[in-house]
């Protein structure tokens, strides 16, 4: 085998020693044309062979680094996007915490203003009852407020007509009706905001949205169902803002 490739060899060299007729398209050859070495030309062909080897292990070495570095940046990027999530987590959660308590806030304000309502209320109907009551019964709030208005508590001699009971109607009618104003401005604002009532009253108890802070026997009500709202409850969205505090009835005395 090493025979044949040494005669193919030598017939090759052979060949590039031989002269050969030149085309006639190539014209004459070069005076300054250097004679032909077939060993300088093998040896440039090694060099050529392992530089381009060099080259590849080159590129290969390069391809990997960068293959590295791509890894280490998408590694990074995940990392980054990662905690950048969490930043808007946290800054989301502790957002929803100052919200809420906010909303809880103005839930104190609105229970103020629910009890303030009631209150009004019941003593516009103590003010209608005051005519009525005999002259005999000690002086109700109302009619010390009659009396303040016709100036008894002022003057001693002079007794001015006191006010007419539609008129002190009027008065209370007006303030309850102040009252019921903001009241229902702040219920519009919290709706805005996803804050709406629950609605407990003649309710089945409901574990999930109501906390029961007492019991009652009731005979004529279906068991578990909610007699009386002593907290009002309130959702946001699809949470519970606030448990609506009531009482249920039972058929069994407790």
């Amino acid at each position: 085998m090493n025979n044949d490739k040494e005669i193919l060899f030598a017939k090759f060299l052979d060949y590039l020693h031989s002269e050969q007729s030149s085309p006639e398209y190539l014209g004459e050859p070069p005076e300054s044309a250097n004679s032909f070495d077939p060993y300088q030309m093998v040896a440039e062909w090694t060099a050529l062979r392992h530089e381009l080897k060099q080259q590849g292990k080159l590129l290969h070495s390069t391809q990997d680094a960068l293959v590295q570095a791509l890894e280490v940046t998408r590694g990074e990027r995940e990392q980054q996007q990662i905690r950048q999530e969490e930043t808007q987590k946290q800054a989301l959660g502790q957002f929803e915490q100052q919200q809420e308590k906010l909303l809880k806030d103005l839930l104190g304000i609105l229970d103020a203003l629910d009890r303030a309502c009631i209150y009004w209320q019941e003593e516009l109907e103590v003010a209608d009852n005051t005519s009525n009551q005999d002259s005999t019964v000690q002086k109700s709030f109302w009619e010390k407020l009659k009396d303040w208005f016709s100036g008894k508590e002022s003057q001693s001699t002079a007794t001015p007509k006191s006010p007419t009971s539609e008129t002190l109607s009027e008065i209370l009618t007006s303030h309850q009706q102040g009252v019921e104003l903001i009241r229902r401005s702040l219920l519009e604002i919290l709706r805005q905001r996803r804050v709406v009532p629950i609605v407990a009253q003649d309710k089945p108890f409901d574990s999930q949205t109501m906390y029961a802070v007492g019991r009652e026997l009731k005979t004529d009500v279906r068991e578990n169902t909610v007699i009386k709202e002593v907290v009002r409850g309130y959702l946001w969205g699809d949470r519970v803002l606030r448990e609506a505090q009531v009482i249920v009835a039972t058929r069994v005395d407790s």
